[in-house]
């Protein structure tokens, strides 16, 4: 009688394992759910054809960095005059963003009055008594923006105008948020992007890498 019981029980193992392995193997219908990021993006939009909507540039900067030497720690400034040209943004639709901002070279900031004043100016190819001249601009223009299939950012294609020279950056922008100053609402945005200074800008220099990063940050006001 014990054996027959004993029998009867791996039977039953036996017939819920293949049930199992069955289920298990057979899901051709069954969808899967996504172990992706679940980027949700929200409705807010900008433009500065809106004359309720500013560039807030008293909180905003451009900042380099490179390292020293092409080798040791980084070298890091600062451009302290810098504009936007136009600035469009709509948070979930990439066809409404696109942008155009600039920097004077000459407004160079690197905490060393006789670097800013003498080499880089040189390097740069430009010189203290210049504005709006062509040599005295570096330029930033969007020509593709993208959603990002990873994180809430967008990837973005500009073109880079520096130094006699154009050719595409690749750029990484976010949207960082808004808050109230008054009565206004305050919008944060970043863009980040690197270049090869001295293999696409034919910039001659010893004291810094080929890469450049620079870093954006911006804020935008939006009236009542």
């Amino acid at each position: 009688m014990r054996n027959r019981k004993e029998g009867i029980l791996g039977l039953l193992i036996v017939i819920f394992c293949l049930v199992g392995y069955v289920v298990g193997c057979t899901h051709d219908d069954v969808i899967l759910a996504s172990s992706g990021s679940d980027i949700q993006r929200g409705e807010q939009k900008l433009t500065l054809t809106d004359p309720k909507q500013t560039f807030d540039k008293a909180h905003s900067n451009v900042q380099w960095s490179t390292a020293y030497l092409g080798a040791t720690s980084l070298l890091t400034g600062r451009f302290d005059n810098f504009g936007v040209t136009s600035f469009a943004f709509d948070e979930s639709n990439a066809d409404g963003i696109n942008f155009e901002a600039w920097v004077w070279l000459n407004a160079v900031n690197t905490s060393e009055p006789g670097r800013d004043e003498g080499c880089l100016l040189e390097t740069f190819g430009t010189d203290a008594s210049l504005t709006t001249e062509d040599e005295n601009l570096a330029i930033i223009k969007s020509t593709s923006i993208t959603l990002s299939t990873t994180d809430k950012g967008y990837d973005v294609k500009a073109d880079l105008t520096f130094h006699g020279a154009t050719h595409e950056v690749v750029c990484k922008m976010n949207y960082i948020g808004k808050t109230l100053s008054g009565t206004s609402e305050v919008l944060g945005f970043d863009l980040q992007f690197s270049f090869l200074a001295k293999t696409d800008f034919g910039i001659e220099s010893t004291s810094i890498g080929d890469n450049v990063t620079v870093k954006i940050n911006t804020n935008f006001k939006i009236a009542p």
